[in-house]
């Protein structure tokens, strides 16, 4: 591969690399996040590898690898439908897929037969289409590689991707006043649809610009190739330093919408321990894909009871899995329940109950005062000094030494 001097590239190459970074954190780092969080890491992971592909196409990589020219195609077709769905799952608070979504995701494998001529091309021939492109990129959205007639191919992905972002406005506009006027109605909820609708913005706007490039490619006009290099660009830094600025966002909205009219909602009180069991049967999880409002408070009467009564936080390495076969809810579905009704994932909930349990012992044993940071924090559940205080830090803003009145000192950082 050649030296790469194009600046444009080289942006794009970082922002690339960046919204793969930040996709890989949200698979692999944090696991106990919300459904909704890795539909949008595939989304990510979707958009960056297609960025990727753009951006290489302005070097000599494809002349040095030609069996990858429009291996990533594949892409273009899942950027769109994972778009709409993060936006609808967020919007419901769902926890996994509707049986139907898959359907959406097809016209992906479909790519891989569209370019299938391409693919079976000699290697000679591979070369010299590359080369042609190379001399006149209007070449490239005529896609004469392709089963489709020239032209035809781009048109579709572009009309799937106007379909789909406009859908998510459709979503946006029928669920918004419900989230923003129901009771439940907090200030992360309206960051949350606020975010919603910038997420669905800056898809708007980027179809809006290649849209506006494939008809230029028909006329003598300019060409968009640095507008479309800081739209996609552009897109791939704002999601990832919004979601570094406020992660909470990855949560969904908090709190539960309210249950159909048909659909009454029994009073709290009239819950009993017997009528706290929730049916989480296989063949009844697999009817819905979201938590209804009786689910809803359900789960939290039978985990704030547990978390009373017998105070599993305090465990070291305490994990969403031992709660899980403590209550007998599967573990996706507590963590979907917790990212929505607490507006946090798993070990921040853990923490938020030892530190209240802490702060509570505090005031009924004053001899307490005279222990160490690492025994308060052991008596509490955590596995070390430095998570204690953190930990303290964001629930108090301040040590553990400053809000205990400890004479203790914290270890400089």
């Amino acid at each position: 591969m050649q030296m790469i001097t194009d600046w444009y590239f080289s942006i794009v190459l970082f922002a690339s690399l960046f919204g793969l970074v930040m996709c890989s954190v949200l698979f692999f780092v944090n696991k106990d996040d919300s459904f909704s969080a890795k539909v949008f890491a595939a989304y990510l992971l979707s958009f960056s590898l297609l960025a990727l592909n753009y951006g290489l196409m302005t070097t000599n990589f494809f002349f040095r690898y030609p069996n990858l020219w429009r291996l990533l195609a594949w892409a273009s077709y899942c950027v769109p439908p994972l778009a709409y769905l993060y936006v609808r799952t967020v919007l419901t608070q769902s926890y996994r897929f509707k049986k139907t979504d898959i359907l959406l995701l097809l016209p992906a494998l479909l790519q891989f037969v569209n370019f299938s001529p391409y693919f079976a091309m000699p290697l000679s021939d591979k070369l010299a289409h590359i080369s042609a492109v190379a001399q006149n990129k209007k070449l490239i959205t005529q896609e004469d590689e392709s089963l489709l007639p020239p032209g035809l191919g781009i048109a579709l992905r572009l009309l799937f991707g106007i379909v789909t972002t406009i859908s998510q406005f459709v979503l946006l506009h029928r669920w918004a006043p419900k989230i923003l006027n129901a009771s439940t109605a907090t200030p992360k909820n309206k960051a949350t649809v606020q975010w919603l609708y910038l997420f669905s913005a800056c898809c708007a706007l980027l179809y809006g610009t290649l849209v506006l490039e494939f008809v230029l490619q028909f006329t003598k006009g300019p060409s968009l190739d640095y507008a479309i290099v800081f739209t996609i660009a552009g897109t791939i830094f704002f999601l990832c330093i919004s979601l570094l600025a406020r992660p909470s966002i990855l949560y969904g909205i908090t709190g539960w919408l309210p249950p159909q009219p048909n659909h009454e909602l029994a009073p709290q009180a009239a819950f009993t321990t017997a009528t706290m069991q929730v049916d989480t049967s296989p063949q009844v999880l697999a009817q819905r894909n979201t938590l209804n409002a009786e689910q809803g408070l359900r789960f939290k009467m039978i985990l704030e009871k547990h978390f009373g009564e017998n105070q599993p936080f305090k465990k070291a390495g305490y994990t969403i899995g031992d709660l899980s076969a403590e209550i007998d809810i599967p573990s996706y579905l507590l963590s979907a329940f917790i990212n929505q009704e607490y507006g946090k994932n798993f070990n921040e909930l853990i923490n938020t109950y030892r530190i209240e349990y802490l702060v509570t012992d505090f005031k009924a044993n004053p001899t307490h005062r005279s222990y160490t940071l690492e025994a308060l924090g052991k008596m509490a559940g955590f596995n070390s000094r430095t998570a204690f205080i953190a930990a303290m830090k964001k629930h108090a803003g301040k040590t553990p030494s400053e809000f205990f009145g400890t004479k203790q000192t914290e270890p400089s950082e």
